[in-house]
């Protein structure tokens, strides 16, 4: 299982794609959190680095590892 997003996604965090999602984004796509999408099935406005922005649902989201508020280097 992957990082228990629901506590941690907030606008305005870096997130990585993890799984491949219709709109042609790659796993391992990377972007910025610009809104809610949803508030019943938890889904996020995501702005890829790619140029698109898309809804994307809770569960195809990750935070990348060791990019924290408090992580220390």
């Amino acid at each position: 299982m992957g990082t228990p997003t629901s506590t941690y996604i907030e606008v305005g965090a870096r997130v990585t794609a993890n799984q491949a999602l219709p709109e042609g984004l790659a796993p391992g796509a990377e972007g910025l959190v610009v809104g809610q999408a949803g508030w019943i099935q938890r889904r996020w406005r995501v702005r890829f680095d790619e140029g698109k922005t898309v809804d994307v649902p809770e569960y195809a989201l990750e935070l990348p590892v060791g990019r924290g508020r408090f992580q220390r280097s």
